[in-house]
């Protein structure tokens, strides 16, 4: 007879030792149990590095499937690309810009949004605002952040020449990276927003056309301007009095821009004291009617550079004939989360559609 247990009579066992532990407690009477030791997790190496499976590709491509619809573009990224070298007596200087490259179908060339970060003239950062310059690449549009020259070691007009040699590189270069050189935007905040602004108004000022790649224009065909400075001497307008009338300071860096650091020789100046450099540095000095259309927007709380100093520049442009309109961003400083929102975010994007696309 074989004395061998089947399955099923060793589930019957088990059940019948399981019911005389339950008789036992009932009746008065004590059951030990024991722990059972813990299995030994499972660790099969007799296929490793054999080059065999037991799954089919049939199988590995069938199972748990995510079928996804394609909604975002893919967004390639190229940094630190030199568009402009500057050769001083005492040193090099490679200025640069990054690229944010969304993916484009065959024979097919991207509307160009070219993004200035502000850093109220002493630092220029092409990596800044990336939120910003996602959203414009998401949206279909190539997006070159730019480095520009700052003070103290620079006056104007250097830096808003290199803005506009950065503008003529990329147009140089449309064919390598896809580009339609023919539909361009300039977007920028603060100090950023100031060059943004230069960018649009000076189109057509040959004099700032200096350098590499002059057989191309810096014309822009629409700007975005995020709380950004306008005429230098409005960048405290109506604040409080401290915060105005710190501005008529010579060590701020407005006045550094147009007059130098106070240093050696140079005495420096305030915007308010030498009218006959701060004006050159003014858009207000090259606003007419044949400047591209505005989007500007400010926050109403911002006491770095005055919402007045954006509503001047709205009102100037108006007056001389340029589409412009003008948002004020409720609750917000100077920059900030809010200004991050999808609802701003759309405007913007809505803005250079219509003016770059459609």
């Amino acid at each position: 007879m074989d004395n061998s247990m089947t399955r099923r009579d060793l589930l019957k066992a088990g059940a019948f030792m399981g019911m005389a532990a339950v008789g036992a407690s009932m009746i008065g009477c004590s059951t030990q149990t024991t722990t059972a030791a813990a299995a030994e997790p499972f660790n099969d190496t007799s296929k490793a590095a054999s080059g065999t499976a037991s799954a089919s590709l049939t199988e590995a491509t069938s199972d748990n499937v995510l079928n996804i619809e394609v909604t975002d573009l893919t967004i390639n990224e190229i940094q630190g690309i030199v568009y402009k070298t500057v050769n001083a007596a005492n040193a090099t200087t490679n200025l640069k810009l990054d690229l944010l490259l969304p993916s484009a179908g065959e024979g097919e060339t991207l509307p160009l949004v070219v993004f200035v970060n502000g850093g109220g003239f002493t630092s220029s950062n092409p990596q800044g605002n990336i939120v910003h310059r996602m959203a414009f690449a998401k949206a279909g549009y190539a997006v070159a952040s730019v480095q520009h020259r700052v003070v103290p070691t620079v006056k104007f007009p250097e830096p808003l020449l290199d803005v506009k040699a950065a503008v003529r590189w990329l147009k140089a270069n449309a064919d390598t990276y896809k580009i339609d050189k023919n539909r361009v935007a300039a977007v920028g905040n603060s100090s950023g927003g100031y060059f943004a602004t230069m960018l649009g108004v000076t189109g057509d000022i040959a004099d700032f056309d200096k350098g590499d790649n002059t057989s191309e224009d810096s014309k822009v065909n629409a700007v975005i301007d995020l709380y950004g400075v306008s005429d230098l001497t409005l960048i405290g307008a109506g604040l409080q009095e401290e915060i105005e009338q710190g501005h008529h300071s010579p060590a701020t860096t407005e006045a550094m821009l147009v007059n130098g650091t106070a240093f050696g020789n140079n005495k420096g100046a305030s915007v308010f004291d030498t009218p006959d450099t701060a004006a050159p540095a003014s858009p207000f000095t090259y606003i007419d009617g044949t400047d591209p259309a505005f989007l500007i927007l400010h926050g109403d709380k911002d006491t770095l550079v005055s919402p007045v100093a954006s509503m001047e520049l709205y009102k100037r442009l108006v007056d001389a004939g340029v589409e412009a309109d003008r948002y004020v961003i409720a609750g917000a400083s100077h920059g900030g989360p809010l200004f991050n929102q999808p609802q701003v975010i759309d405007i913007m994007v809505s803005f250079l559609d219509e003016h770059l696309k459609n």
